[in-house]
């Protein structure tokens, strides 16, 4: 495993300073980009690519340690398995796991290996072996071929956006690492979707205070989970989530763009959208956050000022009626806990 990590790692230092000219399509709308080109650039893109490149140099001494274990790696379908006996050549198969999370073998048909790690599907056969009297003292060898039923994606501004195969537990760094670091022009906010029985929870991260150690007790380093979406939006982005059309990272002119205006260019509220029910979260420095109730027809009318964006901060419009009791999603700042919302399928 220390082989792999260094490759990782080695793989990371020839990448970390590449670009690309346009970034793969993340899991969330841009927005389009022309309207972050009316900021002003020159020093201030500077200053970003110097914030990229130091935060890829920290993410690299970070991980660079980091060994990712494929003892604690559990089996699942579409795996592909090579199972040996050593006290049998008939016994050598090379099995892909099905959907039941069974694979077919010499002597023992169909044995299930769902969620076990190769050190438990090991003593399994072993113990099917000597119990029906195939081999009296086996020694079973299970190496996993392909991690194909935990994969996490990894997206948007990051110098090789794809899926990235789990080989045991896997942080946040560990993924980015993957993905060889952040593309030149990367925002510092990740934002992490994450599907749970149904149910669909959002993450937002800052890369700037994890790294510096800033993120709070026990929230240092998400742990990854199969499945998990990896997103880093461009630099000066605000995200647009809960009850609106379009979801997703879009660019403001920071200081100038209001929260009325980000909503607009995610296609305005949907159906559903509770509109007296908004929340601005702002980015405080030093890890800290704040979160903001603004009444959107408030500001509509006139009564309210439209608060102004900077970045890192995030909008998410609350759904309304009983709607909410069928549909459920949640926003987690860390450091904040979750921020509500139910929206039905758009």
């Amino acid at each position: 495993m220390k082989i792999y990590a260094a490759v990782v790692v080695l793989a990371f230092l020839c990448a970390a300073c590449g670009g690309r000219s346009t970034p793969s399509a993340g899991p969330y709308n841009e927005g389009g980009r022309g309207y972050a080109n009316n900021r002003n650039q020159g020093t201030f893109e500077n200053d970003e690519d110097d914030e990229v490149n130091g935060l890829n140099t920290k993410l690299l001494e970070d991980t660079a340690g980091s060994s990712l274990n494929p003892d604690t790696y559990t089996i699942g379908p579409s795996d592909l398995l090579e199972v040996k006996a050593i006290e049998s050549d008939k016994f050598t198969t090379t099995e892909r796991v099905d959907m039941d999370g069974n694979i077919n073998l010499p002597f023992l048909d169909d044995v299930n290996v769902s969620n076990l790690t190769p050190i438990q599907a090991e003593q399994k056969i072993e113990d099917l072996l000597r119990e029906e009297g195939f081999i009296n003292d086996p020694h079973v060898n299970v190496f996993v071929a392909e991690h194909r039923s935990k994969t996490v994606s990894v997206l948007g501004f990051v110098n090789e956006p794809g899926n990235y195969e789990m080989f045991g537990e896997m942080t946040l760094l560990d993924a980015l690492a993957m993905a060889k670091g952040l593309e030149e022009g990367a925002g510092t906010i990740v934002y992490v979707t994450r599907t749970e029985k149904g149910r669909q929870d959002k993450i937002m991260i800052d890369l700037d205070d994890l790294l510096k150690k800033e993120a709070g007790p026990g929230q240092a380093n998400l742990q990854m989970r199969a499945g998990d979406k990896v997103y880093v939006p461009e630099a000066s982005n605000v995200f647009v989530d809960g009850a609106v059309r379009t979801p997703g990272s879009y660019p403001i002119n920071e200081g100038e763009t209001t929260l009325s205006q980000a909503i607009v260019m995610a296609g305005g509220v949907a159906s559903y959208a509770d509109e007296g029910d908004v929340s601005l979260v702002r980015y405080m420095g030093s890890g800290k956050r704040e979160v903001v109730n603004v009444d959107l027809e408030s500001i509509q009318s006139g009564a309210s000022e439209d608060p102004l964006l900077n970045e890192k901060d995030a909008i998410v419009v609350g759904a309304s009626g009983f709607k909410s009791f069928f549909y459920g999603l949640n926003f987690n700042v860390f450091g904040l806990g979750g921020i509500g919302y139910n929206p039905p399928a758009r």
